[in-house]
């Protein structure tokens, strides 16, 4: 069983680097079709933006571009959509937007990616996934990104509750506006507990993959659940978040899976082969634990075609087989006997 597994999935790794040009950027394509489809259906009032030739048309421009640019262009098609239902509101939108994309092109670099992740997931019930996998391929600064996903996702939930004052003009109205909006952003606990919650995730995570154990990034996997459900059950107990306990729990577990998927595509380890070798410099001594990989090879199969008909003989092997006959130094009739000779 476990090698039909490992068997499946060198095929697929197989596959993937072979077709990888084609691949890429398939999945780039659904990724931002998801996105632009996400943020259509949630905060969507430009018309012409929902229509699918426009959500096609931007997935493509996403394709093939950098995450920061992806990032960016979700960044204005929200903008937007929030132009249109207010323009007041817009404009502290886009202030917070140049805010937090600062944050994002100086820390997160090729994590962008987890600055769309986050709203999508949120909406899907297992934003916990994200800092998981954080936690087995990343460091703890990853936290920015995470933090920034967040924020934009409780952003957007607090502007689409909030009340717009259309034809609003006088300078206090539009303060009071604004103030609402943030006081409505700084008061949310429930933002606050999920960064923390999230940081302390990829934080035990990152420093339990260092420890020299056995099945160590699937144990990180199963504690980084243990502190995600316990850190939002402490933080409701203590903070009164009113979180949906039944949906945190089943979208952790959920995550977990998801995490061991990935966990499994990308590293596979060989516990039972494990090596300890010591040797010197002329400055240290070293104790050195290897773990093999698992790299299962699938013997590709070929079929060789191997016919006797001599009426298939390509043209060019009959002449020079006839050309040889007529010189007279080898019969037709003694080929025959030989041939019958080797049967």
């Amino acid at each position: 069983m476990i090698v039909t597994i490992l068997e499946i999935r060198a095929q697929i790794l197989r596959f993937i680097q072979k077709f990888q040009l084609v691949v890429e950027p398939v999945v780039k394509f659904i990724i931002a079709f998801a996105v632009f489809r996400c943020i259509n259906n949630a905060i969507g009032h430009q018309e012409q933006l929902m229509s699918l030739p426009a959500e096609l048309l931007l997935s493509l421009l996403g394709t093939f571009t950098p995450a920061i640019i992806l990032t960016l262009l979700a960044a204005v098609v929200s903008l937007v959509h929030v132009y249109v239902a207010s323009p007041l509101l817009a404009i502290l939108v886009a202030v917070l937007m140049v805010i937090l994309y600062c944050f994002i092109a100086r820390f997160s670099g090729k994590y962008g990616y987890v600055v769309l992740a986050i709203p999508i997931l949120f909406l899907l019930k297992i934003p916990y996934v994200v800092p998981m996998i954080l936690g087995l391929v990343a460091t703890p600064m990853t936290v920015i990104p995470v933090a920034c996903g967040v924020i934009v996702y409780r952003m957007f939930e607090v502007i689409g509750s909030a009340a717009l004052v259309e034809g609003a003009t006088a300078i206090e109205d539009i303060l009071l506006l604004y103030i609402d909006v943030i006081d409505r952003l700084l008061a949310d606990k429930l933002m606050i507990v999920n960064i923390g919650v999230f940081f302390v995730m990829i934080l035990v995570m990152y420093l339990m993959r260092k420890l020299s154990i056995e099945y160590v990034f699937e144990i990180s996997i199963a504690v980084g659940a243990i502190v995600c459900i316990l850190g939002f059950l402490i933080t409701d107990v203590i903070l009164h978040t009113q979180i949906n306990i039944t949906s945190m729990v089943f979208g952790t577990v959920g995550s977990m899976l998801i995490a061991l998927v990935f966990q499994f595509f990308r590293l596979a380890l060989d516990y039972s082969a494990v090596e300890r070798v010591q040797f010197e410099d002329d400055d240290y001594y070293y104790y050195v634990k290897a773990v093999p990989k698992i790299h299962l090879t699938v013997p590709e199969r070929s079929v060789k075609k191997i016919s006797t008909n001599k009426g298939t003989e390509p043209e060019e092997q009959k002449a020079e087989r006839l050309a040889f006959l007529q010189s007279g130094l080898y019969s037709e009739t003694e080929e025959q006997e030989e041939e019958d000779g080797e049967l």
